[in-house]
């Protein structure tokens, strides 16, 4: 008997062999008539949930990613970044379903924000568009687990690999720091990415009880990756640190707030434009620091260890200057033998000519 009357309420309980007993009270029911049609009900959907055949919940883009993505994504450090991106995302896919957007929209989607102008004037470029559609992708793949969609809709990147390595030259830096000449807080700021390779956000993040002297090394804590690494400290740097006041927690505090700095695009892309030095970033800082270590004789895995890279491909992108190093390495070998060494060998080869003509 699957239906039973306990007091005034009638309950169901249906136990079936390799499934979950299922007791439930049947609300409103007055009669056992009424009872026995809610336990139809149940068994209905019982049967529908066990072949697949339940319809998929209707969900509105912009709610989804209000009230679960965004939620669900709120810890990573890169959540901001992800805001922005979710609310392009919103403004475009908002008003429609989630199980209503498909590989069309997409590629709409892609080809509009890669053809519209930004708030500056400019295009954005095919790796900001990639990570958009990442966003996406993820996206989708949340609804995916939340059972609102039956697949992931296909979304294809544009084709770029995102290894932009641009370096700066000794006089491109003679002139950058000309021109810095007038803002010597920036100045130490570049000063400091060029001598360590640090990210940006990791030398406004820098506090004072980061840096060890004595031992000769940063710890660097607020890194993309979430794991604390350390950064060893040359004599530029040595110096340039013993010479800063400690006015701040901060080692380079705001010029104006004193307390983290936020960005510095404006003023460091203004002297950028006063040294006539095209297509460079701040971020080129970091990847000149890297070519220069290379260079210097540093192996990949001292370069990974130093920059934070968790896989040593990324290291690998410097490798031109690592092959120069060891060539030098190589040479200095030459270098290092006697003038006695150099004419047994020359006259050892020179015994060797008329055998090899016989």
């Amino acid at each position: 008997m699957t239906i039973r009357k306990r007091g005034s309420s009638w309950y169901v309980d249906i136990c079936e062999k390799g499934k979950p007993r299922i007791q439930k009270v049947i609300k409103h029911a007055r009669t056992r008539a009424q009872a026995v049609k809610a336990e139809a009900v149940i068994r209905a959907q019982m049967f529908e949930k066990r072949y697949g055949l339940v319809e998929k919940p209707e969900c509105r883009f912009d709610k989804f990613v209000e009230e679960t993505f965004k939620p669900h994504k709120k810890l990573k450090k890169s959540y901001s970044s992800i805001e922005s991106i979710c609310k392009a995302l919103s403004d475009f896919f908002g008003k429609y379903l989630l199980s209503g957007i498909d590989s069309e929209m997409i590629e709409k989607y892609k080809q509009t924000r890669i053809s519209e102008k930004t708030n500056r004037g400019g295009y954005r470029s095919p790796l900001r568009v990639n990570k958009e559609l990442q966003v996406l992708s993820s996206i989708f793949t949340l609804a995916l687990e939340k059972k609102l969609v039956d697949a992931r809709p296909k979304i294809t990147p544009f084709d770029a690999d995102g290894k932009r390595v641009r370096y700066l030259s000794a006089d491109e830096e003679k002139r950058l720091m000309a021109a810095l000449e007038g803002q010597p807080w920036l100045k130490n700021i570049v000063t400091m990415a060029l001598h360590t390779g640090m990210r940006r956000g990791e030398i406004f993040s820098l506090q004072w009880f980061d840096v060890d002297l004595n031992k000769g090394v940063l710890n660097v804590r607020q890194t993309k990756s979430g794991k604390d690494r350390l950064v060893p400290v040359n004599s530029v740097v040595r110096e340039l640190l013993e010479s800063l006041p400690k006015s701040s927690g901060y080692v380079f505090p705001s010029p104006h707030s004193k307390g983290r700095l936020v960005d510095i695009k404006v003023s460091f892309n203004a002297a950028r434009a006063s040294a006539q030095i095209p297509d460079f970033r701040f971020h080129d800082l970091r990847h000149t620091a890297a070519s220069r270590m290379a260079g210097a004789g540093a192996d990949a895995f001292t370069l990974a260890a130093i920059f934070g890279w968790s896989d040593i491909r990324m290291a690998l992108r410097y490798a031109h200057a690592m092959d120069e190093a060891k060539r030098r390495a190589v040479e200095k070998l030459a270098e290092k033998r006697s003038p006695r060494e150099k004419s047994v060998t020359k006259e050892k080869r020179q015994a060797r000519q008329p055998a090899l003509k016989r």
